[in-house]
């Protein structure tokens, strides 16, 4: 942990292909895109429509970047907490540019959106809390 890190949770859903490999030092890092698309009530029209979309590009490393690139899918609803920074380059045109990125700390399903079942490995029949423990 570090100061003034800024963190971040956003639920959306992963809009990009989910995509893992190992980097120099043998650690493994999944990418993937996540936007998150407001919704609000139009009362003349009495439904909801979408509105303003931020998307967010996530980065996940070792046991999480495993899990993650086996369990999600472009389209997936998810919930996803980390922190945030600004990423700064060149691009080939010679331009300076940056984009807002998420290392992750957590991901999981939105259950408003999806049902999930738990496999909980050798230590079935026990509790989540006893687990994760």
């Amino acid at each position: 942990m570090a100061w003034n890190e800024t963190k971040v949770t956003m639920v959306g859903r992963v809009c990009s292909d989910v995509t893992a490999k190992l980097t120099t030092d043998g650690t493994v890092l999944t990418l993937f895109s996540l936007v998150s698309t407001e919704r609000r009530w139009d009362k003349d029209n009495e439904v909801w429509v979408n509105g303003r979309d931020l998307f967010m590009r996530v980065s996940c490393f070792r046991k999480l970047a495993e899990t993650v690139a086996e369990t999600f899918v472009k389209g997936d609803p998810i919930v996803v907490t980390g922190r945030i920074h600004t990423a700064k380059w060149i691009g080939k045109d010679g331009m300076p540019r940056s984009e807002i990125q998420m290392e992750a700390a957590a991901v999981g399903p939105d259950l408003n959106l999806c049902r999930v079942t738990m496999l909980r490995g050798e230590r079935s029949g026990l509790p989540v809390e006893a687990v994760a423990a």
